[in-house]
């Protein structure tokens, strides 16, 4: 069973691609999510969650209690469906991209402050 510390907590990274040109709206869009989804992350169970860009792939690092409950409880959340169609815009559909040598600069971290 997973502790609230941390022990016990599984690593999962996914990617997704931005839509050409980009790069600079997502990041200033994403710069901050809203306290209601973090909230709403939280009781998922997610403990971190880093976004990486490199060029147009954005490959996210999560740290969580249970994956199976972050897909069963964050995904079909309002508060989660509302800011995926928020964000909608900037991501290109399609296949997970490939994984890449160097994930690239950090552009978000959950630990930061939220708006």
């Amino acid at each position: 069973m997973a502790q609230e510390d941390g022990v016990g907590a599984e690593k999962l990274e996914f990617r997704t691609r931005l839509k050409p040109g980009m790069a600079e709206a997502y990041q200033e869009f994403h710069r901050a999510i809203h306290t209601e989804l973090a909230d709403v992350m939280r009781e998922a169970g997610v403990l971190a969650w880093q976004i990486y860009r490199n060029g147009d792939v954005l490959t996210h690092r999560v740290e969580t209690l249970q994956p199976s409950r972050l897909a069963r409880e964050l995904d079909p959340h309002p508060v989660n469906v509302s800011w995926q169609r928020q964000v909608a815009p900037y991501l290109a559909v399609g296949a997970e991209p490939a994984a890449v040598q160097y994930a690239g600069a950090l552009i978000w971290d959950f630990a930061w402050p939220t708006r």
